[in-house]
């Protein structure tokens, strides 16, 4: 990976929590346990794995329920516990940026729920706020904490939904997303921490190159262009310009970038039968690699992030093999999603 090098000083607010984080390294499932995961014939072999990791403890409650969500949920809410309790006040708008997907996804329920007039508590994930909070937060357009991101993002909620007469739904959710991204690009540049500032770019980077792989690949001739987000490293005029064109013509224009192993390796595996989800794969590395950078750094705040994020990647990879396996999914596309 190429690109900008970061002087990270350390800030020794954070030497504990950093040095707990370290001893707590060893928590992580390594590769060949994820291997036998993959290569598990059925359940019972796959959590006779996970009973070799962190994740011991789980297992009677995955097999009462059937499933592994609510062990991302529940690590989720301890995640969201240890860094509130660690981070300083003005660094807690972290957590909007470790859980920028969940965050948006548990908002554009609140926006269903208020035009569709249907209550969505069922596929809300609760990490940081309730359903309840948020609902009332947004009934009466009032949040207490007038520094959280949540307010705006509310605010805005309350104006789509007034605008919502005679428009799709799906319009109004473009709409939502691409405020929620600026805002919350806005939110990592107000941490005044360059690398997790620029970790938001990539990430805008990394899906507008998405979008525009889905959308070649699809062959979808409605375009691109309305479902780019503003805000990365890649200017959406450059990214507009590979409208309508090959996938190797946009692979090319793009190699030289930032992202040029994460764009080579994701288009390979596309031509190769991998589903979309391989590309999701190479975006992981990009990041897993992109924080490797501070590897010799002792105790700050990117540091911490990076071990969630990491964190919360496992967490995800272990319920797509959980569920593959249940639901015996083709090992092929597994492998391309995990490995």
């Amino acid at each position: 990976m190429t690109g900008m090098s970061y002087e990270i000083e350390d800030d020794s607010f954070y030497l504990f929590a950093c040095a707990e984080l370290k001893t707590r390294e060893v928590e992580f499932v390594n590769d060949s346990k994820l291997e036998r995961m993959l290569s598990a014939t059925d359940m019972e072999e796959f959590l006779k794995v996970l009973g070799e990791t962190v994740y011991a403890s789980d297992i009677s409650g995955i097999e009462a329920k059937g499933s592994f969500e609510e062990v991302m949920v529940s690590s989720y809410q301890e995640i969201n516990g240890y860094l509130e309790s660690r981070l300083k006040p003005e660094h807690k708008k972290l957590i909007h940026i470790l859980f920028f997907e969940e965050f948006l996804h548990n908002l554009k329920l609140i926006l269903k729920s208020s035009i569709l007039k249907k209550d969505f508590k069922h596929f809300y994930i609760p990490i940081k706020y309730e359903y309840g909070l948020l609902m009332e937060a947004y009934n009466t357009g009032k949040y207490e904490d007038s520094a959280d991101p949540i307010q705006e993002l509310i605010q805005h909620l309350r104006e789509l939904a007034g605008l919502s007469g005679g428009k799709d739904i799906r319009k109004l959710e473009l709409d939502f997303e691409a405020f929620y991204t600026k805002k919350l690009l806005g939110t990592a540049g107000s941490l005044n921490r360059k690398m997790i500032e620029d970790y938001m770019r990539h990430k805008i980077d990394l899906t507008n190159i998405e979008t525009i792989y889905r959308n070649s690949q699809l062959k979808d001739k409605s375009g691109f262009t309305d479902l780019l987000y503003d805000g990365g490293s890649l200017g959406l005029k450059m990214l507009a310009g590979l409208e309508n064109e090959s996938m190797d013509y946009i692979v090319k224009k793009l190699e030289h970038t930032y992202y040029g192993d994460a764009i080579m390796k994701g288009a390979q595996k596309l031509f190769s039968d991998c589903s979309f989800s391989s590309y999701e794969r190479n975006r992981d590395l990009y990041f897993m690699e992109y924080f490797d950078r501070i590897k010799y750094s002792v105790s700050n705040l990117e540091k911490i992030f990076q071990f969630f994020l990491k964190k919360k990647i496992e967490l995800i990879n272990i319920n797509i093999l959980y569920t593959g396996i249940r639901y015996n999914a083709d090992k092929s596309n597994l492998r391309c999603r995990v490995e």
